[in-house]
């Protein structure tokens, strides 16, 4: 049941939205192709038998009729065929497209992308929106139309091998026994045993399936991490241990696809010889009918085909149990992942906002609840430059992503300055796009070129001045200190009422760091700036300093810096 609900939860949101209508029409049409299959099935199924008992009269002037009928019942058979499954790519296109953006905006809506990662989030989130999302909309779109369709199937044919059937009668334990449709029944027995001994076989494959997603995802991962740290990596000739990191990532993938593999097997055996049997079930089962001369030859092959029809639609389990089991698992790790997703809002608290930065009896703490910083009090006033001043370690960099709403482990308040803020970290986030919308990141409007070019000169990189259009990983071509002057100038560019720097510069010789910040503070004039340095020439470009000492002692007053 929790599966179900699971489910349910994951496909309301876009099938209950009434502007999804043409969503529906396209399901709609989906099935409707599928039962139009169903029809022109029942059709060949009564051809069947015309066919073969004309083919026993050797009637040659009927067989090339029937042989023009056969080709319009295949003409229409192709064409149903291919629209429905163009029409079907279409719906998956666009419920994929619609349940990725929910996701990817639950998961970026309130930095939930950031607080998972603080709590332990589930393995692998980008592989889950990439990959589980196709993986549950395809499954989901073709389990159903293929289930409706053989319970079409089923009431299609059913009553034509009932009809085929008629009564059968036979001798057991000393009384004579009469069946109605006894080829319906053993068809129905049959399947039964038949979805007993395949659950039986494969009930592993659900959790398999999970665990084959999740170590997919992980060497992926591991894959593009050794990428992004290329150069750390070669610096410290590392390469063996990365493979053989790697060669460990992969060795776990083998072991569980060994498993799958076995389970899989075990159920293959089953499967197949099950399908192989049920070819020929039929025809034993009719024979008494043919012998009796109940039947033609004719008679005969439409039984076999009416009976195919209804053991392989009731088989629909058996058949999909394969598919089944990773859709289940591709439904808990989304629905693990959406639940993680609301933890994470449960506990964001706004900060109040005011006329400047006010804390007020602030305890930052760490994620087991052990404090880092005790009754933090303190104010910063309108276009002021304060920096934050204490031994390193002591948690100052955890203290800024507080005051940006990102650290989620505090007591007490504090009051945040009205207008927009901006956090320039060490290591400025460079992905990888045209320059131009680097520039203008976080950002999503563009400015003119001329404007552009003036900041770069400002801030020290002119050679790039000309590579506005330019896409690459900047992160690569870029000195650290190159990315932190870049970094500069986005805050040039954003024009923030509130910065925040945390050693923005370490990256920079401080003669340059102090006549950057010096060109900041000339630009920005209306704007608060709240920072960590360690470097001597930057700590003295600030107004005063804030002493961030000892554990539990609070924000003393401000000192000359």
């Amino acid at each position: 049941m929790k599966l179900l609900r699971n489910f349910l939860r994951l496909v309301g949101a876009y099938w209950l939205d009434r502007r999804n209508w043409q969503s529906w029409l396209l399901l709609a049409s989906i099935i409707g192709l599928g039962l139009g299959i169903v029809q022109i099935n029942v059709r060949i199924n009564a051809w069947s038998k015309t066919f073969y008992d004309t083919l026993g009269e050797f009637d040659t002037d009927a067989l090339y009729g029937l042989m023009g009928e056969y080709s319009l019942y295949i003409g229409i058979f192709v064409l149903i065929a291919v629209y429905k499954a163009w029409l079907r790519k279409a719906l998956l296109l666009r419920w994929r497209q619609s349940m990725s953006e929910r996701l990817i905006g639950d998961w970026l809506q309130g930095q939930a992308y950031y607080r998972l990662g603080l709590e332990g989030e589930p393995d692998n989130p980008d592989q889950r929106i990439a990959e589980d999302v196709n993986l549950l909309v395809t499954r989901s779109v073709d389990l159903l139309v293929s289930f409706i369709t053989n319970v079409a199937q089923v009431t299609a044919f059913v009553g034509i091998l009932w009809a085929l059937s008629g009564t059968q009668e036979f001798e057991l334990f000393g009384y004579r026994w009469q069946v109605e449709g006894y080829l319906v029944w053993i068809a129905v027995i049959y399947t039964l045993v038949g979805t007993l001994v395949t659950h039986w076989l494969g009930r592993p494959l659900h959790r398999l399936n999970y665990a084959q997603q999740s170590r997919e995802a992980d060497f992926r991962a591991d894959l593009l991490r050794k990428r992004d740290h290329a150069e750390q990596i070669a610096l410290y000739r590392g390469e063996e241990a990365e493979r053989q990191q790697l060669r460990v990532r992969f060795q776990a993938i083998a072991e569980n696809w060994w498993r799958l593999m076995v389970r899989e097997r075990n159920l293959g055996f089953f499967v197949v010889g099950y399908d192989r049997v049920s070819n020929i079930i039929p025809i034993f089962a009719a024979l008494p009918l043919f012998l009796a001369k109940t039947i033609t030859l004719g008679g005969l092959m439409q039984v076999r085909t009416a009976f195919s029809a209804v053991q392989g639609s009731l088989s629909w389990f058996i058949g999909a149990y394969t598919t089944l089991a990773e859709w289940s698992a591709t439904v808990e790790r989304l629905g693990q992942f959406e639940e993680a997703i609301v933890r994470t809002r449960q506990q964001v608290r706004e900060p109040l906002c005011g006329d400047c930065l006010r804390l007020d009896r602030l305890d930052v703490l760490l994620p087991n609840g052990e404090p880092l910083m005790c009754d933090l009090r303190g104010q910063v006033q309108h276009s002021e430059w304060v920096r934050l001043a204490g031994p390193s370690g002591m948690g100052k960099s955890t203290l800024l992503r507080t005051l940006q709403g990102l650290w989620p482990y505090y007591r007490g308040a504090w009051q945040l300055p009205n207008g927009r803020s901006l956090l320039l970290p060490q290591k400025p986030y460079l992905a990888a796009l045209p320059l131009r919308e680097l520039l203008v990141y976080p950002s999503a409007d563009m400015l003119a070129d001329q404007r552009l070019r003036e900041v770069l000169e400002q801030v020290g990189l002119p050679h790039l001045a000309c590579q506005l259009e330019r896409q690459t990983e900047w992160e690569r071509e870029l000195s650290g200190g190159e990315q932190q002057r870049l970094g500069l100038a986005r805050a040039l560019l954003f024009q923030p009422h509130t910065l925040y720097l945390d050693e923005a510069t370490n990256q920079l010789d401080d003669r340059a760091a102090q006549s950057l910040l010096a060109m900041l503070r000339r630009e920005l004039p209306q704007c608060t700036v709240i920072g960590v340095s360690h470097q001597e020439r930057v700590q003295a470009m600030f107004d005063r300093s804030l002493e961030l000492t000892a554990q539990r002692e609070e924000l003393a007053a401000a000192v000359p810096a």
